[in-house]
């Protein structure tokens, strides 16, 4: 039962004609060092990618830092839902529709090229959940390979294969390669969405055991390394703070833990902020994009 009803979560989801099942979510974005700093002398500061009434989620920072890419559900003058791809610059503070599309929804964008992004294409005449290249500056998309689907979200292994989260009667890690004439390899079962690229062939996701979700790291080989880090129970989202350590929200409060420990950041509830779901976190200046429910 249990399994039946995270499906079909899915499915309302990544269904571009059930949108209305989507929940209103934003996008805050905190200095990290503030938030570990704690001093009264150097008060929090909270910036906001979006405030308002719809779905805004699944950040992710450019390489660079200067951009933030995320999914947002939109409803145009007719009355049709679907999600696009949208791309916050920091520097111009211009907020622009990627991918623009009207026959599709995308989902999960993820930085891959100079140019491009890799996402979860949604075609509308069928339902189809396809893994493809958006170009940023056309908005122009491309099919990686029809052999694998529906996929739910992804993270690249390397520049020929991706790690995915594979929708079904049980959720699957599988590797898709980049040459569609290789057969997907189902690699776990019962993983949760939370997909990660650490480094060249180091990709990290989640299997839920016994309500909790234990932190794997995928390599190059197709084997897997456990990493001894168990999520509390009800959350399935994080980002790396370090080699060692994952942070990771619960209500209002920011927590970061390692194999032997957890201990508090921060509780964020004055600014507003409940139920943190995803985590972005940038490279270059500790910027920490996280998602909650307003």
């Amino acid at each position: 039962m249990k399994i039946a009803k995270t499906f079909l979560a899915l499915i309302l989801l990544f269904n571009a004609n059930l949108l209305i099942a989507l929940p209103t979510t934003d996008i805050a974005i905190f200095d990290l060092k503030q938030l570990f700093s704690k001093s009264k002398d150097e008060p929090q500061e909270i910036f906001h990618i979006t405030y308002r009434d719809g779905y805004d989620n699944q950040p992710k920072f450019s390489a660079d830092g200067k951009t933030i890419y995320f999914t947002r559900g939109i409803t145009d003058k007719s009355g049709k839902s679907q999600t696009d791809i949208m791309a916050y610059d920091f520097e111009s503070k211009r907020l622009i529709n990627v991918s623009n599309s009207k026959d599709s929804s995308e989902y999960s964008p993820t930085p891959y090229q100079d140019g491009a992004l890799t996402i979860i294409g949604v075609a509308d005449n069928n339902g189809k959940q396809y893994l493809n290249q958006l170009d940023i500056n056309t908005g122009a998309q491309k099919t990686f390979t029809t052999a694998l689907e529906p996929i739910g979200y992804h993270a690249w292994l390397n520049k020929k294969e991706a790690a995915v989260f594979v929708l079904g009667d049980v959720m699957t890690l599988q590797v898709l390669h980049t040459d569609a004439n290789r057969k997907p390899m189902v690699l776990a079962e019962n993983i949760g969405r939370s997909f990660h690229r650490l480094d060249e062939n180091q990709v990290s996701y989640t299997v839920e055991e016994k309500g909790k979700h234990r932190i794997y790291i995928l390599d190059g080989t197709h084997e897997s390394k456990d990493t001894g880090i168990v999520l509390p129970e009800g959350v399935q989202d994080y980002v790396w703070f370090n080699n060692k350590e994952v942070i990771f929200g619960k209500g209002s409060k920011l927590y970061r833990i390692n194999s032997k420990s957890a201990s508090e950041i921060a509780d964020l509830s004055e600014f507003g902020i409940k139920g943190i779901s995803r985590l972005a976190l940038g490279k270059i200046d500790g910027s920490l994009a996280l998602v909650y429910s307003r």
